[in-house]
């Protein structure tokens, strides 16, 4: 009995020695410079850019093993993209006179989240002053910015003519402006898939330099229902106009972003 007794209490011993040899929980601080592009979900949006955006963030690894830990934190996103599309504008040409335009949009997007990440991450043991690690997870962010830069290209105008038809080409100047607030047309939650890799640099006792990659691909619509355009002519690119008006579709659209993560892991 007292052998089976000093047997339990060496292996309780080595256990908790074991299972106190490694660090429970890792902290660091990044940025994440990243391109970040829009995906259209139709054939009546048009992807024509990406956009350099900026990120940074807190994260937090809880390791379960050496090797394996869960990885959350709270990072505060940067994402963009260039999208094209036609859409119906109604402008005043004088009082009380309105007019109603189809112009085709073209918008740079710069939308700001705060993402609260979970991830499964893999790391190697430290070889020389790297550790190399990997992992992959979902994202849940809530918008909290919707700006975009956009140009307003007009090519149709509305006039009641019986002669030249409702809806006649024009030649009215195109429009820019910067910095627009578009939130009201951008959902407000979205989720992701997040697959990163990179090293981990040994500076000093539990301080190591953080470099790696970061893929951040949506799986949610950018934009809510208010967010509409007018559906082209898959003939020659047109605005399709009915008898009824502009026929119009819901814009549909994912953003994605890939980015260099850098940081400080304590």
């Amino acid at each position: 009995m007292k052998q089976f007794v000093l047997a339990a209490a060496v292996a309780l011993f080595a256990t908790s020695v074991s299972a106190q040899a490694f660090r429970k929980y890792k902290i660091s601080f990044r940025t994440n410079p990243n391109i970040g592009w829009m995906v259209p979900q139709n054939n009546n949006q048009e992807f024509t850019g990406s956009s350099l955006r900026f990120g940074f963030g807190l994260s937090t690894d809880i390791l379960f093993t050496e090797n394996y830990a869960i990885g959350t934190g709270l990072n505060v996103e940067g994402m963009g993209g260039k999208l094209s599309y036609l859409t119906r504008k109604t402008e005043f040409a004088g009082q009380p006179e309105e007019a109603a335009y189809i112009v085709e949009k073209e918008r740079n997007f710069n939308l700001r989240y705060v993402e609260i990440p979970l991830t499964l991450k893999l790391r190697t043991n430290e070889i020389g002053y790297l550790t190399y690690w990997g992992q992959f997870g979902l994202g849940l962010g809530v918008n909290w910015r919707a700006l975009a830069d956009e140009t307003d290209n007009y090519i149709r105008v509305f006039q009641e003519d019986e002669d030249t038809g409702n809806w006649v080409t024009t030649d009215k100047a195109d429009f820019n402006d910067e910095a627009i607030d578009v939130s009201d047309e951008i959902n407000i939650l979205r989720a992701s898939l997040i697959i990163g890799a990179g090293v981990e640099y040994n500076l000093s006792g539990t301080t190591s330099m953080v470099i790696g990659l970061t893929f951040n691909n949506g799986f949610t619509n950018v934009f809510n229902r208010n967010a509409t355009g007018v559906e082209r002519q898959p003939e020659n690119d047109q605005p399709l106009i009915g008898s009824s008006g502009p026929s119009e579709f819901r814009l549909k659209s994912t953003n994605n972003t890939i980015g260099l993560t850098l940081g400080l892991l304590f």
